[in-house]
């Protein structure tokens, strides 16, 4: 009796298998693969539109003062009024509280430069050559310095203009309106802050030089030494004049010593970096100074004695 039921009970057991339980056909895995390939290479193609679509929009806001202005407000408006019952009226009386700011020389700079900087970021991400930004990068660097004196002081500089300049480009009006932060390098690669010169030289400029061995390196910290050296000596204190002399100057000095042996000039890096730590003993960095000027001049050694 029990051999008689128990097939019988589990032929009923199987019909009452939920559809999920029960096996398929045998998925075609060589055509369902060549199907994902076409998706994929779609949904490639149509980001790649989407993002130059978007960094045309950028590059053509950025031609003038008036054309940065409107591409702002219309930022402003998508982020800041989106989805408001009184969206156009309070829009409106935003404007007209905002109009003297809107025109003002400082804010239009500083969207200018932004605008600049956020283009060449989305160009950065992805690009297969990315030394060749490096001419368009020092050109902006030297448009920050130009614009030092009208950006640089921050009593009579807009909150609005510090923001562009001064925070991270991916939490600007333009990144959240316009779904920025998928197309942005990683801040690692790349100064996330349009008005920060030092990072953009560490982090854009000097890496791309530094693979190519590029002797252009050492202009960069010449620039540095010249910006730091013009802001440390307006309206600053001897205190702080007498740091920037005997702990930051020396300092990107050495930095640059280190350069010039990478770029192959050996005897000029050395020569500068012994005539660095004879003369600031006191630096919080000498011993790191001496270990690599130890080991530079002990490789040197090795290779001149004779076998």
């Amino acid at each position: 009796m029990k051999s008689f039921l128990f097939p019988a009970f589990i032929a009923a057991f199987s019909l009452t298998l939920p559809i999920w339980a029960q096996e398929g056909s045998v998925p075609n895995a060589a055509a369902m693969l060549r199907e994902i390939d076409v998706m994929e290479g779609k949904q490639l193609d149509t980001k790649s539109r989407e993002k130059n679509a978007v960094l045309a929009a950028i590059r053509a806001a950025a031609i003038n003062g008036g054309a940065a202005v409107n591409f702002y407000e219309k930022a402003v408006e998508e982020v800041e009024f989106k989805g408001r019952k009184d969206k156009a009226a309070a829009f409106m009386d935003w404007k007209k509280e905002n109009a003297d700011l809107l025109r003002s020389k400082e804010m239009q700079s500083a969207l200018l430069l932004h605008l600049r900087y956020l283009a060449m970021a989305l160009q950065r991400q992805g690009m297969e050559q990315p030394e060749k930004m490096i001419p368009a990068l020092m050109a902006y660097v030297n448009e920050l310095v130009s614009q030092d004196k009208l950006l640089a002081d921050e009593s009579t500089l807009p909150d609005a203009a510090k923001e562009l300049l001064q925070q991270p480009i991916g939490q600007s009006y333009f990144a959240q309106w316009l779904n920025l932060e998928q197309w942005l390098p990683e801040g690692g690669v790349w100064e996330s802050n349009p008005g920060e010169v030092t990072g953009i030289l560490e982090k854009n400029i000097r890496p791309l030089l530094r693979e190519k061995k590029d002797p252009a390196i050492l202009q960069t910290w010449d620039l540095q030494l010249k910006i730091e050296a013009a802001r440390i000596t307006e309206g600053r204190s001897d205190l702080q004049i007498g740091k920037f002399n005997t702990i930051t100057r020396p300092t990107l000095q050495f930095n640059q010593a280190q350069d010039m042996v990478l770029v192959g000039q050996l005897n000029s890096g050395v020569n500068k970096m012994f005539a660095l730590v004879r003369e600031n003993p006191t630096h919080p960095d000498f011993a790191s100074w001496v270990s690599t000027l130890r080991e530079l001049l002990q490789a040197q050694t090795d290779l001149n004695s004779p076998q």
